[in-house]
């Protein structure tokens, strides 16, 4: 009698755990997709410059002529940043969740820390871009402390936050690539494809290295690296299906009646 209720507890405990894994898996799937979908949005608004006619946005003085006419456009941006970052804090310890527990618990440890940063760096270039108000309230007052205050947004958000969150993104991209396909936690296609995103982060290491030495990038080498950017977020997109599907129950087959 005994024997059976510790069988039964045994197997109460066993269910909680799979449906609560299960559970991780969906939050981290539901949270990557809302990632994905989020970056596109945000490199989308990223584009429109120039597609409204406004190519040198490096002038401040156009950029903030830019913000003038489509003020609406970056707090979009910021919007789908801050959300962004808020999806990468869940689904940096989901996808943790998700490698269990053929993984050592220090890597796993060690990505979703990655993850929790680069959602930090991610909320701050959010917050960046929602400070459109006060940016045009400055260039009112005068136009010269107005280019002054852009510059500074420009390069902390463009140069520093969002290099950063790009960069360690990219980092916990293929971290989680190599761990998935070494402990087949993950499916291999999907492996391969995040270790291919994730050589954003070769471009982003040479560069610096190679203009060190005086040798002269190719535009070929500005527009791989900023293919790669989308190909990161399709990838996020592929990894939250991955991590829905395995979310689901596996359902078992009834044994077939034998016809006398």
């Amino acid at each position: 009698m005994r024997a059976a209720n510790e069988d039964n507890s045994g197997t109460a405990a066993a269910g909680i755990a799979a449906n609560t894994n299960r559970a991780a898996l969906r939050a981290g799937g539901i949270t990557v997709v809302i990632a994905g979908l989020g970056g596109i949005a945000w490199f989308t608004l990223e584009l429109l410059p120039p597609v409204l006619g406004f190519d040198d946005t490096d002038n401040p003085a156009v950029s903030l002529d830019y913000l003038r006419q489509y003020p609406q456009f970056y707090p979009l941006a910021g919007v789908a940043l801050v959300t962004m970052a808020l999806a990468f804090v869940v689904a940096s310890f989901a996808v943790s969740d998700a490698l269990a527990p053929r993984t050592s618990s220090i890597t796993r440890r060690s990505l979703s820390a990655l993850g929790v940063l680069s959602a930090a760096f991610l909320f701050m270039h959010g917050v960046l871009r929602l400070s459109v108000g006060p940016l045009l309230y400055i260039d009112g007052m005068n136009s010269s402390w107005g280019e002054s205050a852009y510059l500074t947004i420009q390069t902390l958000g463009i140069h520093g936050f969002a290099q950063a969150s790009l960069l360690s993104l990219c980092v916990w991209t293929v971290g989680i690539s190599v761990a998935g396909a070494r402990s087949g936690a993950l499916p291999i296609w999907l492996c391969v494809l995040g270790i291919v995103s994730g050589l954003r982060l070769v471009v982003v290491l040479a560069g610096p290295i190679l203009m060190a030495a005086s040798i002269e990038l190719p535009e070929i080498f500005w527009f791989g690296s900023m293919a790669l950017i989308p190909l990161a977020m399709l990838w996020w997109l592929a990894l939250g299906v991955v991590l829905l599907v395995m979310s689901r129950p596996i359902r078992k087959q009834k044994p077939v009646d034998s016809v006398p």
